[in-house]
Parts: structure tokens; C-alpha cells; sequence
């Protein structure tokens, strides 16, 4: 913990839709502001107020939209910054508030999740060698930390923006409209860079890996023929074409263009 201010951002909201997801049933919705507002009564927590929002955090939505975050007892912080600490604590909330068929499944997905946030740290920095080593090693024990890590280093470079139609829409339970696509698959490159990855929403992702549209090294779009076939309706698709599409503000995370072009020679439907 860099610092004590837990602010409900979009890692944290993915972390707890997660940890939801692992042990209630799929029917039901979780939503992070629940605990978040509610632990006030505990009397570690604290909320953060926005400038000139002290008097309105007194319901779970006001404190969404005016809190900048909540903060722990000084006391409390410091020890849970010692690793020891930390996770003894985190054995007993889980013994004590979790049925024993929950607990596992808690433990797996929170080992899943620091490793998978390691991974995408060494994505992000462009330790290329270093990354691909470990993608493979990652493959072959534990793919599911793979892929989450490679979505959030995608997810966040574009912070949650579809590259191709800009669109960027998150619900309070933690869910994106966005995903991360390789731009050349992981069973062709075993590339997990940001530079071959972007952030898409479903329709674009599909569009893309069905070679309905291709970017180009300047990073316009292009669309094929097939997209206005026979009994097609594509709607906003189409208008995707002659646009640049949406680049991330790190530069090294911009899509590369060798990728773009195998995925324009082998995938692209002229």
C-alpha cells in the first residue's frame, strides 16, 4: 500500500467483481460501494471528501460521486504496510466472515490477482525480454494470470476506451464494455506487450479478429468489403472507416506495426 487513500477506482472495482464472482451465484450483482460506504461504521474508515463536498457523503451514491476515496486509521496503515501483518489479517477476516467452501476460492483468486498485477507492471514497463520469459513461464503453470495481467496492461494503457469506435462506458459492479485483443494471437506471437494488444469493446473486437476491419501503420482504419454484405447491417461500423483510431499517451504502447501487418496480410478480409 504506496499510499492511504483507497479511492474506488475501475483495479479495484474489476478486483472485488472478481473475488464476487468466485463465490455468489451469477445471478446476483455485486457492487463494491456497498462495503466501501457501509465500513464507516467501523470505526478505521474514514472517507475522503472532494473539495466543497464535506456535508454530502451521507448515502452510498453521494459518497461515489463526492469522495475522492476512503483512508484507515494511521495506526491501522502502518501495519498493514508489513507484509506479516497483512496477510494474518487477511486469514482471519476470511476464517471468521466466509463459509469453509468460500475460503479456497478466495485464496485462489487472491493469489491470481497479485500475480496477475505483477505481471502487467512488467508489461507496462516494456521489459520486452523479460516479459515474453515470463509469458511462456505463465502459460505453462497458470494461464489465468496470463490473461488477466495482459487485460489490465491493455485495459489501462487505452483507459478503458475502445480504440476503434472511442467508446468507454463502466458499470458500478466493476464490468468494462471494453476487452483486450492481441493484435497477432497469443498461440502465433506469445506477445503479451501493450504494442500488441488494444483495448476494443465486443463488436469491435469481433469485427477485428474476423478481419471486417484492419489498421493501418498510421493507424487509420480500414473496412472490408464483407462488412456491407448481402443482408448486413452494420450500423455504426461503417463509419469507422478513414478514422485514426485512439492511441495511448505512452507512445511505446502504441499498437506495433509489424503486428498490424501480419494481422492485415493474414487476417484482413479484402
Amino acid at each position: 500500500m504506496s499510499s492511504n487513500l483507497i479511492s474506488l477506482t475501475p483495479d479495484l472495482r474489476d478486483l472485488f467483481a472478481r473475488y464476487w464472482a468466485r463465490i455468489m451465484p451469477p445471478d446476483v450483482p455485486g457492487d463494491l460501494t456497498f462495503p466501501f460506504f457501509h465500513l464507516r461504521s467501523e470505526g478505521f474508515w474514514h472517507f475522503s471528501p472532494k473539495s466543497g463536498k464535506e456535508g454530502e457523503l451521507d448515502s452510498r451514491l453521494k459518497v461515489r460521486d463526492n469522495a475522492d476515496g476512503a483512508y484507515l486509521d494511521t495506526a491501522l496503515y502502518e501495519l498493514l504496510r508489513l507484509r506479516e501483518p497483512r496477510e494474518l489479517l487477511r486469514s482471519v477476516l476470511i476464517e471468521t466472515y466466509f463459509v469453509p467452501e468460500a475460503r479456497d476460492a478466495l485464496i485462489s483468486q487472491g493469489t491470481v490477482n497479485n500475480e496477475a498485477y505483477r505481471y502487467s507492471e512488467k508489461l507496462l514497463k516494456q521489459n520486452t525480454e523479460q516479459a515474453v520469459r515470463e509469458a511462456l513461464k505463465l502459460e505453462e503453470t497458470y494461464r489465468p494470470v496470463r490473461e488477466q495481467g495482459f487485460r489490465r496492461a491493455v485495459v489501462t494503457a487505452y483507459l478503458h476506451c475502445c480504440a476503434l469506435c472511442e467508446i468507454r462506458v463502466q458499470t458500478i459492479y466493476g464490468h468494462t464494455v471494453v476487452e483486450a485483443a492481441h493484435i497477432k494471437p497469443w498461440s502465433v506471437s506469445h506477445d503479451d506487450r501493450p504494442a500488441n494488444g488494444m483495448a476494443l469493446c465486443r463488436t469491435c473486437h469481433w469485427t477485428f479478429d474476423e478481419g471486417l476491419v484492419r489498421i493501418s501503420p498510421s493507424y487509420m482504419i480500414f473496412t472490408s468489403a464483407q462488412l456491407e454484405g448481402a443482408n448486413n447491417l452494420p450500423g455504426y461500423l461503417t463509419n469507422l472507416k478513414g478514422r485514426r483510431i485512439i492511441l495511448p499517451s505512452v507512445e511505446a504502447y502504441w499498437p506495433d506495426s509489424n503486428s498490424l501487418k501480419w494481422h492485415q496480410k493474414e487476417i484482413f478480409r479484402h
